[in-house]
């Protein structure tokens, strides 16, 4: 048995390394991690990733960090908003809320044309069958 597994049942409780990577990030720590690609980053908060908005989240375009105990986990960022997946302003503004909500790097739903809604779907499905019939008809001659 390893040394970090022994002290675990022994103390009962993760060390402080593992518990960094469980908990929620602020939008600080989650862009030091990405310190030097942080230009065009994208996030969103947890609440809206749970509450189901998909295509909702802030291209970060700046990030102006603060020292807090040694560890740049205060500061300030800027970026554009995509609300539905369309640009709520052209310049970059503000992100509101750093601090407050925990952050998550922002994944598509629509990545590998997987859509949920049902109408999309459905339109692809029907654009993709009448591609397959022209390329059938083509061959034949």
């Amino acid at each position: 048995m390893s040394k970090l597994a022994a002290e675990i049942l022994r103390k009962g409780t993760l060390p402080p390394t593992v518990s960094f990577v469980d908990k929620p990030k602020t939008l600080y720590e989650l862009l030091n991690v990405q310190r030097f690609n942080a230009y065009k980053f994208k996030v969103t908060t947890e609440h809206w990733y749970q509450k189901g908005f998909e295509d909702c989240y802030y291209e970060v375009h700046r990030v102006k960090y603060k020292q807090y105990k040694n560890e740049p986990t205060h500061g300030k960022a800027w970026g554009v908003l995509y609300w539905n997946g369309k640009p709520v302003s052209d310049k970059p503004k503000e992100i509101r809320g750093g601090l407050k909500f925990s952050w998550r790097p922002y994944e598509s739903p629509h990545k590998n044309n997987i859509y949920y809604d049902a109408e999309k779907a459905m339109s692809m499905e029907r654009r993709r069958t009448r591609l397959i019939r022209q390329f059938v008809e083509q061959n034949k001659q």
